[in-house]
């Protein structure tokens, strides 16, 4: 099939034509008319030339246009053009330039994308956002800084899913989560995301996580917890989780949580009273802060929970070295009255679970059953003797069944 050629239309000023056009469709307008119209192809050609070099960063067209012009100012018997290699240099150059630069706009551009999603609220769209960007991400800080945003997503929105354990699994495993800022972020999203769970055992993990944060560290996350958040939350939970000897160590003579209890000066003192024993003046600090931890999205929820197994610990500890207490005098050292106590120790006595005692409720006294730690330790001495005797006859059995060459299903 032969292209159609036309002839110049009368009254046709081709720079009057072309001037209404801009950018792309002016050069294709111009290519068109060149491959149209014999006549006008050289004007055109130009033209088209003089455009490309001005708006575009298009070698490869610039090349093709200049080709066919040549080709045409030869059938005339004019010289051709040189090719600009300083253009195409210059352009080669700045063209790497600006694709750096809308790559690197268009990353900011998503990351705002993000943030404004999460500002208005669109948290479900948000975290979609994020999860796309995993097929992005091209270094290990990427990728923690994609679970990062995920996380803080789920958590704005109280979503305590597994999700965000999956969330939070992945950043760990990344060899960039070593780094301190990354450590902090990470333990601060692993206690939020407990207090928001039922685990069991999970004021553990939270002291645990908390802790050994590294003060300095801290400073630069209070997008997530304060310093005073980290002592508060890490305190409690250690208080209701650890047993004395670990809150000795682990808390009043660990020099980097110093710091952070020096910021809650009441906390510390909450600590070193349980310690030394000093129950009324812990309790008496600790419904101080009640009122005050009750306005914490993170903690209100776990307030009474924490401050029901203190009070538990600590009745456990009051009791340890007696067989028989007095609760008159018990109720005085919890600076409560004995009828209060009397129902902490039914629930208490009730779990079967850290103290065996009976209560003489004519009397107010407390009978404990002291535990025969040499029996207990000659017991399962036994029991494992059993069971390992046990496991090795069956062993046995097995062996010889083998070497029968019996089947055994």
């Amino acid at each position: 099939m032969t292209e159609t050629r036309v002839e110049i239309p009368e009254n046709f000023d081709f720079g009057s034509y072309i001037n209404n056009y801009g950018g792309f469709c002016k050069i294709s307008r111009c290519l068109f008319i060149a491959k149209k119209c014999e006549p006008l192809s050289i004007e055109a050609y130009r033209c088209a030339i003089n455009e490309i070099k001005k708006a575009t960063f298009n070698i490869e067209k610039y090349k093709t246009s200049l080709k066919e012009l040549n080709t045409q100012l030869l059938k005339r018997g004019e010289v051709p053009e040189p090719v600009d290699q300083i253009w195409i240099d210059n352009t080669r150059a700045a063209s790497k330039a600006a694709l750096d630069s809308l790559e690197h706009d268009l990353k900011n551009a998503r990351s705002n994308l993000f943030k404004d999603k999460m500002r208005c609220g669109d948290g479900p769209s948000a975290v979609r956002n994020f999860a796309r960007t995993r097929d992005y991400c091209t270094t290990n800080q990427h990728t923690i800084e994609m679970c990062f945003s995920t996380i803080k997503v789920y958590l704005d929105d109280a979503n305590f899913t597994h999700v965000v354990q999956t969330y939070i699994a992945r950043a760990e495993a990344m060899p960039s989560s070593t780094l301190n800022l990354n450590t902090t972020r990470l333990k601060c999203y692993q206690a939020l995301t407990l207090l928001g769970t039922d685990t069991s055992k999970k004021y553990r993990s939270v002291a645990e996580a908390l802790i050994d944060i590294p003060f300095e560290s801290s400073l630069s996350c209070n997008d997530i917890l304060s310093s005073n958040d980290i002592a508060i939350y890490g305190g409690l939970a250690a208080l209701s989780s650890f047993d004395r000897r670990e809150i000795h160590t682990r808390l009043l003579n660990n020099a980097n949580f110093k710091n952070f209890l020096g910021l809650e000066p009441l906390l510390y003192e909450l600590v070193e009273s349980f310690y030394r024993s000093k129950y009324s003046r812990c309790f008496e600090i600790l419904n101080e802060y009640k009122q005050l931890l009750k306005m914490d999205m993170f903690i209100e929820s776990n307030l009474e929970r924490l401050i029901q197994l203190v009070r538990e610990k600590a009745i456990v500890q009051y009791c340890i070295p007696y067989s028989n207490i007095d609760m008159r005098k018990m109720a005085q050292a919890f600076n409560i009255d004995v009828d209060t106590l009397e129902d902490h120790l039914v629930d208490l006595i009730g779990k079967n679970e850290t103290m065996t005692a009976r209560i003489d409720s004519h009397n107010k006294i407390v009978r404990t059953k002291i535990q025969d730690k040499r029996s207990q330790a000659f017991e399962s001495s036994f029991a494992a003797g059993n069971d390992f005797e046990k496991s090795s006859k069956a062993l046995l059995l097995r062996l010889n069944l083998l070497k029968a060459d019996l089947i055994i299903k």
